[in-house]
């Protein structure tokens, strides 16, 4: 496309300028909404960035696999990857596959996210939240938000369901900031494809670990669950078992953390929408879903076409990869009216951001009560708020949010 840098899609470093990525992806909306993409180091993509597009993709898994290519990521690290772990991508989640496996796998922790058990866990995660909102107030009135609350409060809920204990949430932290953008931790000794190969195989030794412990001593968790699990009568193998376990302590955590923190900035970014907020906190529920759309913390997935297809006016040989941007989608105002705006009365959102479909997200309903709780009991306690410094953002064209929220406040005596 000429005169526009689609290689910003896939520049990990592009999206801690999130303005200069929404700019071309409205530019991409507008004049090539299905655009063939040949970035330096990564293989080729069409990258697709309106609503319907992409909603018609996640609904056709008979056309649009999810194997073997789920995420774009360097070529080097993809043939790095098939030789150390039998798999491009490093693992096999259940944002990695279709057919039978994929409902299969789903089925065995389905029950444990489902409104009902939610709902169960409304307490234990308030009394969480209400600790991390503690902690906030000891702080002296100034805090970096996303470094020191919204990191670990989603953090803690779910290690807590899957039974890590607490003090090793630094460990699964930093293998999860590893795992989703290792761009930031490159260092002269280490290179990218060396930063997330440790972090593949640090969540492979922790939780291959964890298993064992679970199937000698099973509790009520999550790891007992998967650890004893069995599909067609066979115990889960070791790389599907590690799999399933990197995808719920990481995206049961980051993309929620990322929607906490990036709700916070649009509040304080705009402040009648927080005076609403205060004024009438009834809208709860609704602004937690309208944090998520803004954020859209899952940033692409990606998807092999099975067939010769035609998307947008393209045509799209069997065997291309289609990048579906949830960013682009989530701001299309042809789908979303006023899409562009932060809107907290916002009516029941048609967002992507948990994806639709069979791979529609797990967590999606833990995540929004869990938002929800944190600023139920935030919201009252607050004098007022504001920004106390520059926001800075993770650099990650897959999953990304604030990595730094400064903030400047004042509890009510």
């Amino acid at each position: 496309m000429t005169g526009t840098n689609t290689d910003l899609l896939t520049d990990s470093f592009a999206y801690t300028r999130p303005d200069e990525v929404h700019a071309l992806l409205d530019s991409l909306r507008q004049e090539a909404p299905v655009c063939y993409v040949n970035p330096e180091g990564i293989r080729p993509y069409w990258a697709v960035t309106r609503y319907e597009d992409i909603k018609y993709i996640e609904s056709h898994p008979e056309l649009f696999s999810a194997e073997p290519r789920a995420v774009i990521i360097l070529e080097e690290l993809e043939k790095v990857n098939l030789e150390r772990f039998g798999d491009i991508q490093g693992v096999k989640t259940l944002v990695h596959m279709d057919g039978d496996q994929h409902t299969k796998l789903r089925r065995i922790t389905r029950d444990w996210f489902m409104p009902a058990n939610i709902k169960r866990m409304r307490d234990h995660v308030e009394s969480i939240a209400a600790g991390f909102i503690e902690a906030m107030e000891g702080k002296n009135g100034e805090c970096d938000f996303a470094a020191d609350i919204a990191f670990w409060y989603p953090l803690r809920v779910v290690l807590q369901l899957i039974g890590v204990p607490e003090q090793d949430e630094q460990h699964i932290l930093t293998l999860t900031q590893h795992l989703f953008a290792p761009e930031g931790y490159v260092t002269d000794e280490q290179d990218v494809t060396a930063i997330y190969l440790g972090a593949v195989q640090g969540m492979a030794d922790y939780f291959t670990q964890l298993a064992e412990a679970r199937r000698a001593d099973p509790k009520d968790d999550i790891a007992s669950v998967l650890a004893n699990a069995e599909v067609d009568g066979e115990a889960l193998d070791p790389f599907t078992l590690t799999s399933y376990f990197v995808l719920l302590a990481t995206a049961g955590h980051d993309t929620t953390s990322a929607s906490i923190a990036g709700g916070l900035l649009a509040l304080l970014q705009h402040p009648e929408q927080l005076q609403l907020l205060r004024d009438e906190p009834e809208r709860l529920n609704a602004a937690a879903d309208e944090m998520i759309r803004w954020v859209t913390p899952v940033k692409h997935f990606a998807r092999t076409v099975l067939e010769d297809t035609e998307l947008g006016g393209q045509k799209i040989p069997k065997g291309d990869t289609v990048m579906m941007l949830f960013d682009s989608a989530n701001r299309d105002e042809s789908a979303i009216a006023n899409a562009r705006e932060f809107d907290i009365t916002r009516p029941a959102s048609r967002h992507l951001a948990f994806g639709h479909g069979r791979h529609n997200c797990l967590g999606s309903h833990l995540a929004r009560m869990e938002i929800e709780t944190f600023y139920r009991l935030l919201l009252p306690r607050l004098e007022s708020i504001e920004l106390a410094g520059e926001p800075q953002f993770i650099p990650s064209h897959f999953v990304s949010g604030l990595q730094s929220l400064p903030i400047r406040y004042l509890f009510k005596g």
